[in-house]
């Protein structure tokens, strides 16, 4: 008994040892500062306001039964797996909208112009290896689901999705 206790606080005194030593180290030169680091940090990557927004005018709308974050391509936010129909609901600012064309960053373009590139990119695989499979998607900004916007968007979205999902 004595033993593992003698070993636990040696983990213990090694971890505080190469945490000293890695400390430290040179820090290399972060790409963003710490308060933007902590803010991207903070964004939710499911269960978002306007995730919530979508999933509340489906039920509304009786078009329940979809699934979240299903395994497919980009993970899709709103799926029906069995009728290979799914929603990917993004952000204007992370994906670069077309329609609203959000201002970039002014300072460390170096990193965020590459980075914008990539979702970008990324979003485009995902989508189009999702419709290779077979999958119907539906892509809604986060523009579209302002208070102006938001009943023009589903008005437009219920129809078609309730065509392809039989309901």
């Amino acid at each position: 008994m004595s033993v593992a206790r003698d070993n636990r606080s040696l983990t213990r005194e090694s971890c505080r040892e190469a945490r000293c030593v890695l400390a430290a180290l040179p820090e290399k030169r972060p790409y963003v500062s710490a308060a933007t680091h902590a803010s991207m940090q903070g964004n939710k990557s499911k269960d978002t306001k306007p995730e919530l927004l979508v999933r509340e005018r489906l039920r509304e709308a009786g078009l329940g039964g979809y699934r979240l974050q299903w395994k497919a391509p980009g993970r899709p936010d709103v799926a029906w797996p069995g009728k290979k129909v799914c929603l990917l609901i993004n952000g204007c600012f992370w994906h670069r909208c077309p329609k609203c064309n959000p201002p970039a960053p002014k300072k460390n373009l170096e990193y965020w112009v590459p980075k914008f590139q990539r979702n970008v990119e990324r979003d485009q695989r995902n989508l189009a290896l999702l419709q290779e499979q077979g999958w119907r998607v539906h892509v809604i900004w986060e523009c579209e689901l302002k208070k102006k916007t938001i009943d023009a968007t589903f008005e437009s979205l219920i129809p078609v999705l309730r065509e392809e999902l039989d309901k």
